[in-house]
């Protein structure tokens, strides 16, 4: 199982769009040091490697290695409503085929 809480969904929605126009599928492989990439272009040209640190999240629980395939674009569309200050997390089961993108507002709505 993965669960990770990043405190500002904007760094991650920065990472996503500043990578896909450049690869469109990616995996990423997720473990106990944390969420990883690396991937390279249909041109063989540009190599992508990205790891986020498990200390980077707020939390971060990750029971086993567990890669995550996802097309960038439509990633990109998913975390099109989250605002930059919402929190983000992201969650996903052992084996499963579904990942879940929680965002919580940080504003107050009186």
């Amino acid at each position: 199982m993965l669960e990770a809480r990043l405190p500002q969904a904007g760094l991650f929605k920065r990472i996503i769009e500043s990578i896909r126009d450049i690869i469109e599928t990616v995996n990423f492989d997720c473990s106990a040091a944390g969420i990883s990439i690396q991937a390279m272009d249909t041109a063989h040209v540009s190599l992508i490697e990205l790891l986020l640190r498990a200390e980077c999240f707020e939390s971060y629980r990750c029971d086993r290695s567990l890669p995550l395939g996802m097309n960038l674009n439509s990633l990109s569309k998913v975390l099109k409503p989250a605002g930059n200050e919402d929190a983000l997390t992201i969650k996903a089961a052992d084996g499963g085929d579904t990942i879940n993108f929680i965002f919580e507002s940080s504003s107050k709505h009186s």
